[in-house]
């Protein structure tokens, strides 16, 4: 059992944001009328319509039906829990509250479901009413057998099912790996299922390893979908396996994968079919073809996409199909598309910039690979997703040389094309102007001057610090490039990487400054001086290098050197009105810079 220790922690938690939740007080299944309060004694609670007198240890009078799970703990399931009322189950830190500043990373400190028997979590029953499952931030483990239940790994879904910064794992099924989607019942109801900010992996069934539906009605968004396996090659990793009966008429989309990366998954990805829009995904490096696509009725789109790398064929198309196929980035398997805005074949060889032109890695230099369009795969620190980067080469000499970046439409009243998602995979929001949308996941952000970093340090030692993070989506220039794109260094030494330049700004120089290509800095001070060094890092990037009359970005930066260690060394810290560690404003695409990168 979970401490009581735990338990009392999240009860002092109840006091304030969450009084009128369900807290969770053990990690174990049990059903025990006692003081503690299992996961599936708090649905059950639910379940018979939250008395006033509680259940089994759980809840009580003017208790909500949203459940309480604290973050990091797993808890153990022996079979699945009905869900028959709408409710919520959520994760929460013992530091959440109303009053709290810290800001946490959501989908990195999940409470852990996880079944210890051979049967799927939850099962959504909906009879005559729609029930809803919320759950948020929590990581979802199926039974890690060849197979755990007959439909659905992890979730049976007869209702309305979201998911929110969740990881679904390690979950197997004949129907629907990690997700079985039900049809219609009840007085024409259909069951739906929304995938949010979340990661699907290491999910394997006979047809749908990610999703199976019965009917398209889904919503996969701003998320990762890699390492599954479908092992029948007659259906899809995302499996629609029927059609509404209205599909020939003025259907909308009601099945939909948006902004999200998929990749190293076996088996074909997702039957396109009418009733389907795929919008803003990168699909690159799965085992078999990305596409099967059948949509007779046109009632179905696949646009601004990078869908390259797949199996033998990126597509399948189907005779007779006509889905609207508009600015992908893609091969010929997949048709040229549209005639208001076609595709663009790629003709690349080298499609990642890792050493061995695998799909995840470290990132090569652009001295290192000029060649690759997508940085691999990896995960940034303190996020629960990953993605691909687009890269900008050195050999464009316009930006829009690049089959990626700027790569949108424009407006048509007469023939109107599918715009961009407003906001990539990381919710970064582009801009209006459609013109200047980015094909795939991700939107690149171009990185402008305003942040402040430096270091404080005691005498006799050196400041070591990174300005990584603040390039947005760019390179440094190589030094080897410095002269041919910002000429000869006027202080007459050879160029750094970024072809650095240190202006001092308040104060003098009072030491050398080096960086690296990847952005690591290091700074000497030239003597056992007391007090502050103050000035900017100037930096030339992959995309600041197209603006010809202000090819650098300024970065400011403070070194304090004291005789004794009276703080911590850390980023500088600022008040007042100056520009802080949050001051960085990476802009989405700055309008003047993109507007003169468009020729």
């Amino acid at each position: 059992m979970l401490k009581k220790s735990i338990g009392i922690a999240l009860l002092c938690i109840a006091g304030q944001s969450y009084s009128a939740d369900i807290i969770v007080t053990t990690t174990e299944d049990i059903e025990k009328d006692d003081k503690e309060c299992s996961l599936r004694e708090a649905v059950e609670y639910v379940n018979r319509g939250l008395a006033k007198a509680g259940f089994m240890g759980c809840g009580g009078e003017n208790s909500s039906s949203t459940i309480i799970l604290k973050e990091k703990n797993t808890y153990v399931l022996n079979q699945h829990i009905a869900i028959k009322k709408s409710l919520t189950i959520r994760s929460v830190a013992e530091s959440d509250s109303e009053f709290s500043t810290d800001e946490k990373a959501l989908g990195l400190h999940n409470a852990h479901i996880q079944m210890k028997g051979t049967d799927n979590l939850f099962r959504i029953n909906s009879t005559d009413t729609l029930v809803q499952l919320n759950l948020k931030e929590l990581d979802l483990e199926g039974c890690g057998k060849t197979s755990c239940a007959e439909q659905g790994g992890l979730i049976y879904n007869k209702g309305q099912l979201i998911l929110e910064y969740n990881r679904l794992f390690n979950a197997a099924a004949n129907l629907g790996g990690a997700i079985y989607n039900a049809g219609k019942f009840g007085q024409n109801l259909t069951s739906r299922a929304e995938i949010k900010n979340s990661l699907i992996e290491n999910n394997k069934a006979q047809r749908g390893a990610i999703l199976y539906s019965e009917l398209p009605d889904f919503l996969i968004l701003q998320s990762v979908l890699k390492n599954n396996q479908t092992l029948d090659n007659s259906a899809t990793n995302i499996y629609s396996a029927g059609q509404f009966a209205d599909s020939s008429k003025d259907q909308g989309i009601s099945g939909e994968v948006l902004s999200s990366t998929i990749l190293k998954n076996k088996g074909v990805l997702i039957n396109v079919m009418d009733g389907m829009g795929l919008n803003n995904l990168t699909m690159v490096d799965n085992e078999n073809t990305a596409l099967r696509i059948h949509a007779p009725y046109g009632r179905a789109y696949v646009a601004n996409s990078i869908i390259l790398r797949n199996g033998t064929q990126d597509c399948q198309i189907i005779t007779g199909d006509k889905t609207l196929s508009q600015n992908n980035l893609l091969t010929a398997s997949c048709g040229v598309g549209d005639t208001v805005a076609p595709n663009q074949f790629w003709s690349g060889t080298r499609l990642f910039a890792e050493s061995s032109d695998k799909s995840e890695g470290a990132c090569q230099t652009l001295e290192e690979n000029n060649n690759a369009i997508l940085c691999p795969y990896s995960v940034p620190k303190g996020q629960l997703l990953g993605y691909m980067r687009p890269r900008i080469l050195l050999n464009y000499i316009l930006v829009n040389e690049s089959p990626i970046v700027n790569r949108g439409t424009g407006l048509n009243l007469a023939n109107p094309t599918v715009a961009c998602e407003a906001a990539d995979q990381r919710g970064i929001n582009r801009l209006m102007d459609n013109l200047f949308c980015d094909r795939g996941a991700i939107e690149i952000t171009i990185p402008t001057s305003g942040s402040l970093v430096g270091q404080d340090l005691l005498k006799g030692e050196n400041a070591k610090f990174s300005i990584e993070s603040y390039l947005g989506d760019s390179d440094l220039i190589p030094k080897e490039q410095c002269n041919a794109i910002v000429g000869q260094n006027p202080t007459g030494e050879p160029w750094q990487d970024g072809c650095l330049k240190v202006v001092q700004t308040k104060t003098a120089s009072k030491g050398k400054t080096v960086i690296d290509i990847h952005g690591n800095v290091v700074y000497t001070p030239d003597s056992t001086w007391h007090g502050a060094d103050i000035f900017e890092l100037q930096v030339v990037t992959s995309s600041t290098r197209f603006n010809k009359s202000k090819p650098y970005m300024a970065i400011t930066t403070q070194i304090v050197q004291e005789p004794k260690n009276e703080m911590e060394d850390k980023a500088v810290k600022t008040s007042g009105g100056s520009l802080g560690y949050g001051g960085l404003l990476i802009l989405l695409g700055l309008i003047g810079l993109r507007r003169g990168l468009k020729d």
